[in-house]
Order: structure tokens, then sequence, then C-alpha cells
């Protein structure tokens, strides 16, 4: 089915009538909670969404349980044939309608499909966006699988060892002691948020601290305030992610570098720090699954940013 506009028209029409046809209005659905004693239907010569799952639990090398939120999104059945997978790091709807014009009906997101942690419907069952989504994964043969936790569970950790690749800190001297990367030759806390951008081709990032602050050790850091108070103080730039607050995480960074603490922070958006993760699990995914194209479909940058 081809991808479908869904217009402001179409908003005003679904919220006015509280009537949809095939969109399911009040029909939850409850996440497929896909565990260790599942287990998949064989088709002989294809390869089964279910399949798919079993090989990820047991080449992920962590016990897959519950409660987790990595379960299947949008009622899609573990008995499909699988065609095609896509990784991503979010299941937009930019992400689903390119999974669908590539041929792949698995999709493995990292994080939420319908906006929250867990995925829920509460709220969501008369809302136009949901069941646009919902009608859109459903009416395309879609099976769509978070895997979140046992991703970040994985030794080393599947987001960041993609993480530390694309921004080249796998070529750094790594100071166990410290928990700092070493960079090959200093440079400025701008240059360093510049060079930053180009890795991450972020157009968001935003810093903290003095852009002349002389920088030879990074960190990653945290988007939780205690959390990153604990990271080294060594560290001459922590960055870190989507701010839980800006008024409490930001504000800390401010204050440390008031205090008199020469260091900087550069802040990133939580899709940018976790993308490259993905094209990571899909690199993975292709060591023991070789039956069908696996593809890393980016979600991209959220943000925009104006020139003056």
């Amino acid at each position: 089915m081809k991808s479908k506009n869904f217009s402001r028209r179409d908003f005003v029409r679904l919220s006015g009538t509280g009537v949809v046809s095939n969109f399911g209005i009040g029909l939850r659905l409850p996440p497929f909670n896909y565990l260790a004693d599942a287990r998949p239907a064989v088709v002989a010569g294809k390869l089964s969404a279910g399949e798919v799952m079993q090989r990820i639990k047991e080449n992920v090398h962590v016990p897959w349980v519950g409660p987790t939120v990595d379960t299947i999104k949008g009622g899609g059945s573990p008995d499909i044939i699988v065609t095609g997978i896509t990784t991503s790091f979010m299941a937009t709807l930019d992400v689903l309608q390119k999974s669908v014009k590539a041929g792949n009906n698995l999709v493995l997101t990292h994080e939420p499909t319908f906006w929250s942690n867990l995925d829920g419907n509460d709220g969501l069952t008369a809302d136009p966006l949901y069941l646009h989504k919902l009608e859109f994964i459903q009416s395309n043969g879609l099976f769509v699988h978070r895997f979140h936790d046992h991703w970040h569970a994985r030794k080393p950790d599947g987001i960041d060892e993609g993480w530390i690749k694309v921004m080249g800190w796998d070529k750094y001297k790594f100071d166990e002691a410290r928990q700092v990367f070493e960079l090959p030759s200093a440079t400025t806390l701008e240059g360093y948020a510049k060079e930053t951008k180009h890795r991450l081709k972020s157009d968001s990032v935003r810093v903290v601290g003095d852009p002349q602050l002389i920088v030879k050790t990074v960190s990653k850091g945290s988007n939780k305030t205690p959390k990153n108070g604990a990271f080294p103080l060594s560290a001459d730039v922590t960055i870190t992610y989507e701010p839980d607050r800006e008024n409490d995480n930001v504000e800390w960074e401010r204050d440390s570098v008031l205090s008199g603490q020469m260091r900087g922070f550069i802040i990133v958006s939580h899709n940018r720090l976790e993308e490259y993760g993905m094209e990571n699990c899909a690199n993975w995914c292709r060591t023991f699954i070789s039956e069908v194209p696996i593809q890393f479909i980016p979600s991209g940058d959220p943000f925009w940013r104006t020139i003056s």
C-alpha cells in the first residue's frame, strides 16, 4: 500500500466525527511480549519475524526478560514472512514510509513508536495521528518491534559502540582511571563543538562554557543532572543529550562553569547521540541474518534552526 498524506482536513474530519472506518476506534492492542519461552512458526524456505527475533535474542547474549519495552508495536504477528529489515532510532512515519517503499516489512526501532516509553494507547484511542499511524502499520503488514533494553544491556552496549565509532573515539586513547578519552591534539571548546556538529550531521548542537577553553579530554554524559554530577571532573568537555529539564540540567552545567571549573558541555539531541547505534545494529544483524536485506534508515535530526 502506498503511503498516504495525512492532511489537516483529515485531522478535522477524524476528530469531528469520532468515527474512523478500519482504524479500530477504542481498540486496545497490548504489546506482544515475545520472551524467551515463545517459539516462532517455521515456514520452509522462509524467514518469519518471530525467527528474526529469536536470532536476535540468541546473539545479543543477555537474558531476554521482562518487564521490558522490547515488544511488538501496532499488533503485528510474529508469523509474518520477512521481506526486508529496517533498523532505526525511531519508527517515525517517514521511516515507516521509507521502509514500505524499500520492501522492508520488519522495523527494528530503538525508541517508542507511539510517543511514550511503554507505547501505551491510553488517551490516544480517538487521536487522529495515533489512528493514522496505527492504520499505516497494520494496512502495510508491518512488524514493528522495539529493541532498546537488551541492545543497551549487550556487552558492549550496542548504542555506545555506534556512538564511539561515529565520534572517532575508537581511535583515541581511553584513560580508564579517569574514564575519559584523550584527543590526539588539543582544540578549543568551540572547535570541538563544530567537529561534533559535523560528525553527527546535526544543526542543533548547543554549548555551555568558554568558547576558547582548551580541550584535551572528552567524556559522554547523561540526560540526568545527578548522573552528570558523577561524571569525571577531569574531562575538559562532557557531551550530554536531551536535557531532562533545561532548568535542571543546563543550569547545573552553567553553574558548574560559573563556579570556576574549567570545563565545557556540548548538548546534543537524544536522536543524534543514539542514531548511529542503530546503524551499528544493522551491521550486527547482518552477521547472523543473511536471508533478507537489512537497511539502516536514519530518522534524522528532528530540529532545525533559523540563521540570522
